[in-house]
This record gives structure tokens, C-alpha cells and sequence, in this order.
């Protein structure tokens, strides 16, 4: 709970970001327009009650946040989410990661990244990645989007029960692609691959976002949580399918 209350504080810390997004929206028609905000980002929560021969209750928070001054980008994410069932957990996971972004050329940039994930149902206490690495941009339409990116680095795991960290070497693969379906839904699709000898992690994520009116938004989220190598008494695979509402800032 400590680790969710951390993420909140997050949240909190975009409120500035969202204040100035709004004052921007509501300057006077005869001044000049200010020049784009660097920001952009997002804040949802979801929350599923069930009661009667099942009391269960689950809850979720994800932030997203964006700061872009060409050639420069910089890009952050958290997620939380718990889970009870007739009041005994049965999910539990904190995963936060940033991003900086460097474009060479139009096309390429270099990238360095750093990741934190917690699962305590998957018997990961503690994840710790550092990569680095180059990336296309594969096309950009105000339809379509499209970037692919490879790295080298490594990651640091401990397991339920494991006082010690294991560290291996992995490579790395990310895409990113969003599709604007039209001016209120978006579609957007994400795959992490990270490979070493000890175990390979594969994370797809599936996302449909419809705006609901101005900044606020619902979003249907879809995710698996793929490990080659699972401790005993767990599965290699998880899934995770969450309804959320949210609210974006910044320039679009």
C-alpha cells in the first residue's frame, strides 16, 4: 500500500502540468497564441466491487508522462494495481519506467531506460532493468504511428523467498503503435521483449481509448505478463484486462 500511496504522490506532482494545459486553453482569442506546452500526459484509475457470494474488490492507477524539446524526449510511466477476494489478496503489482530519447536524424534516435516491476503473485519481489540502445521511427501520420527500438543492458531479479538478486545480461525489443481511429478513439498497441539466459520477460499491451468530453477519457486496457522461467507453484503467464477512467493535459 506504501508503494501505491508513492504513485499517487506522482499524480499529484502533474497537477501544475494540468493547471497550466487548462489556463493556455481559456487565453483570450485576441493575444497571440502561447507557444506548446513540452508536456503532455495522463492519470486513470479504475476501481470493480463485486458483493454477495463473492466479495472481491480490484483497483488500478496508471500515469503517463511526456516532455519533448526536439531532438530531446523524455517519457515516464507507473502502474499499480491490488486485488482482494473475500478479503485475501490475490494481486498485487507496482511497475514504474523513464525513458530519455535522443533524435539523430528524423528517423533514428538513441535511447536509454531504466524499468522497476513488482509482482508479488509472480513470485517477483523485485525487478531492476538498465538499457541502452537505437531506435527507429517508422513512420509518423497524423493517422498512424509507428516507432521500433533494439538495446543491451542488464536486469537484477529477486524472488519471493530469495534474499539474493540474480543479474544476467538481456537484449531488448520495443514497439510502439497507435492508430487514430477517428477524432474522439484511439487504438495503441505495445510489446516489451526482454531475453537473457536466466529467463525471457515478453509484455504486450493492448489499449482502446474513447474520449468521454474535453480531456476526460475511458479506456479499455489488455495486458499479458509472458516468463519463459517461473518459480514453483506459479504459472508463466498472466493476464491483466482493466476499464479506467482518466483525464489528459498538455499539447495533443
Amino acid at each position: 500500500m506504501t508503494k501505491l500511496l508513492w504513485l499517487a504522490v506522482v499524480a499529484a506532482a502533474f497537477i501544475p502540468g494540468i493547471a497550466s494545459a487548462d489556463n493556455a486553453a481559456s487565453t483570450s482569442s485576441s493575444q497571440p497564441p502561447p507557444a506548446p506546452s513540452p508536456w503532455k500526459g495522463s492519470v486513470a484509475l479504475g476501481y470493480l466491487r463485486t458483493t454477495g457470494n463473492t466479495n472481491s474488490t480490484s483497483a488500478n492507477f496508471k500515469a503517463d508522462l511526456d516532455w519533448h524539446v526536439a531532438p530531446w524526449q523524455n517519457l515516464f510511466g507507473a502502474q499499480a494495481i491490488l486485488a482482494k477476494s473475500n478479503g485475501v489478496s490475490s494481486a498485487e503489482s507496482y511497475q514504474a519506467g523513464d525513458q530519455l530519447n535522443y533524435d539523430f536524424t528524423k528517423k533514428y534516435f538513441v535511447f536509454g531506460n531504466v524499468n522497476y516491476l513488482s509482482d508479488r503473485f509472480a513470485s517477483v519481489v523485485e525487478r531492476y532493468s538498465e538499457t541502452v540502445g537505437v531506435g527507429r521511427h517508422m513512420f509518423n501520420t497524423p493517422t498512424q504511428k509507428l516507432d521500433l527500438q533494439v538495446g543491451i543492458g542488464a536486469n537484477q531479479q529477486r524472488e519471493a523467498g530469495q534474499r539474493k538478486f540474480k543479474t544476467q545480461a538481456v537484449a531488448v525489443f520495443d514497439g510502439t503503435y497507435v492508430y487514430n481511429i477517428s477524432s474522439s478513439s484511439q487504438f495503441k498497441q505495445t510489446l516489451h521483449v526482454e531475453s537473457g539466459r536466466l529467463n525471457t520477460y515478453v509484455n504486450p499491451v493492448s489499449q482502446l481509448k474513447l474520449t468521454i468530453v474535453g480531456n476526460l477519457y475511458a479506456s479499455l486496457d489488455y495486458e499479458v505478463r509472458y516468463n519463459t522461467s517461473a518459480p514453483p507453484s506459479t504459472v508463466h503467464t498472466d493476464t491483466i484486462t482493466s476499464v479506467n477512467i482518466g483525464y489528459s493535459f498538455g499539447h495533443k
